[in-house]
């Protein structure tokens, strides 16, 4: 009486079925094969997509072949999908005198003609694999297209999965999702929010610990605004792709959402804070006008602020613009907002009055000098095929300039449509009262907000602070300075 080994695979495909059900079926007719002749059998069983070369129970039973004198599957494309890796059992159970044994017959590798079944048969299992990808990624996008979400069995945090395929609200996630998305608002990092999170008690939907990455990607992905985005890829290149708006209920409206993206474009160049507790009112909001980089504040032996020398490297040369007093900086700044009260008012009031129109002018002219930075882009992306079509650029670099083109494009795109929210929401500016009123009570009371407030509160007008002391830093302090240099950069 010989051993067998029994290999089980069940392909991902299948997972929607009744798993135990199927395995039960296959298990039964294998058995049954091996009991018919007379073989004493060791069972390996996974799920497990057929390309997929990384299989614990195939490994495992591939290091034990000079145990066993058969196989049993139900059919060669249990074995592999993969047509190179078929050649390698292959090569590995004829080394090893191993007959495949499946409900259809016997494959004796020793024997040429057999041999050349085998791989036959494995490359038709690989094509046959590809068509079913093919199409199963065309029935993706056509039930992404109807709404339905489709990407994996797992939903993002914050959604659940009716019988119709549809996302809906977990109440108690989504609040994790608004916390996320407001604190990005308040320009507040990733690593921070996550520590905010952790002591909140929040956490996965399986209890784990939300890290920074899990925040990044969770800002960026469009179902929180009720959208479903899928697409198909050959050879990595994507070749049909949906996008549907208004597909569920969404967490954060759009504007919150284009607004965060808008934030997390300007976070390239760090702009973000990582700290909550600010312990300066202009707390990384100083930049060095020289050199574009970020000025540190730090406190002298007497206590008194001091904006440190800028010391940093510019092509070679580095930027030694002096150090200066804080104190004044932050009462120039400081004055600075509150004569944006008078601006703040007059907005106000236009909104009461619903006159709207220097507001709207405002929009459109922003909104107008996008579509030509659009037009531009388009245009290069056209000049990008023609050049590819020219010979005059590589293939490699034909993809990289066209992809860095097209973010570009849909980072404007994503503007313009903000603009275009923000100009429907004029009729209906309740929200926007609110806030110009809450700004008009803070601003009266701005030199009595602790740093923290005040800082969260400057980061909400304010992008940058660019200061230069206009003086190189030496040690000869009889020579005459120049006065500094203060520019309020508005958002």
């Amino acid at each position: 009486m010989g051993l067998a080994a029994i290999y089980l695979r069940l392909s991902r495909n299948e997972e929607q079925l009744d798993i135990n059900e199927i395995l039960v079926n296959h298990r039964n007719a294998l058995t049954k094969l091996a009991e018919h002749h007379n073989l004493t059998y060791d069972i390996y069983q996974e799920i497990s997509s057929g390309v997929n070369t990384e299989r614990p129970q195939l490994n495992l039973l591939l290091e034990r072949l000079d145990d066993y004198d058969a196989l049993l599957v139900m059919d060669i494309d249990r074995i592999s999908r993969d047509n190179a890796y078929a050649e390698e059992i292959k090569k590995m159970l004829i080394l090893h005198d191993i007959k495949i044994l499946t409900p259809q017959g016997a494959i004796d590798l020793s024997q040429e003609s057999n041999e050349m079944l085998f791989s036959f048969q494995a490359m038709m299992a690989n094509f046959e694999y590809k068509q079913i990808r093919k199409r199963l990624g065309r029935g993706r996008l056509a039930a992404a297209e109807a709404g339905k979400w489709t990407m994996s069995n797992r939903t993002p945090l914050g959604y659940k999965k009716n019988e119709d395929k549809r996302l809906e609200i977990v109440e108690e996630e989504a609040k994790i999702i608004r916390y996320i998305f407001q604190k990005t608002l308040e320009r507040i990092s990733a690593n921070e929010i996550a520590k905010q999170l952790d002591v909140l008690g929040w956490r996965s939907r399986q209890g784990k610990v939300l890290t920074s990455a899990h925040i990044s990607k969770i800002r960026r992905n469009v179902v929180y605004y009720g959208v479903i985005q899928a697409c198909r890829r050959v050879n990595g290149r994507v070749v049909d792709e949906v996008f549907v708006e208004n597909a569920h209920e969404s967490i954060v409206s759009k504007q919150t959402f284009l607004e965060v993206q808008e934030m997390l474009e300007e976070n390239n160049a760090h702009k973000f804070y990582h700290k909550l507790k600010a312990k300066r009112r202009l707390q990384n909001l100083i930049y060095c006008n020289c050199c574009q980089r970020k000025r540190y504040i730090q406190c002298d032996g007497k206590g008194i602020d001091y904006v440190k020398s800028c010391l940093y490297k510019v092509s070679n040369n580095k930027c030694a613009d002096r150090g200066h007093k804080y104190a004044p900086i932050e009462q120039f700044v400081l004055q600075r907002v509150k004569e944006k009260k008078p601006e703040f008012k007059q907005e106000l009031k236009l909104l009461k009055s619903l006159d709207t129109v220097e507001i709207e002018k405002k929009l459109a002219s922003q909104r107008e000098s996008l579509e030509k930075q659009l037009d531009k882009f388009n245009k290069r992306q056209r000049n990008l095929k023609e050049m590819r079509m020219d010979g005059e650029i590589t293939k490699t670099e034909f993809y990289e300039m066209r992809d860095d083109n097209e973010k570009q494009i849909k980072h404007i795109q994503q503007q313009i449509e903000l603009i275009d929210i923000r100009i429907e929401n004029l009729a209906n500016t309740e929200g926007e009262q609110k806030r110009l009123e809450e700004a008009i009570k803070t601003l009266d009371k701005l030199d009595d907000l602790e740093p923290e407030l005040c800082n969260a509160f400057l980061k909400m007008f304010i992008k940058k602070v660019w200061f230069s002391s206009n003086t190189e830093a030496n040690h000869d302090t009889t020579k005459q300075k120049p006065p500094a240099t203060i520019k309020i950069e508005w958002l």
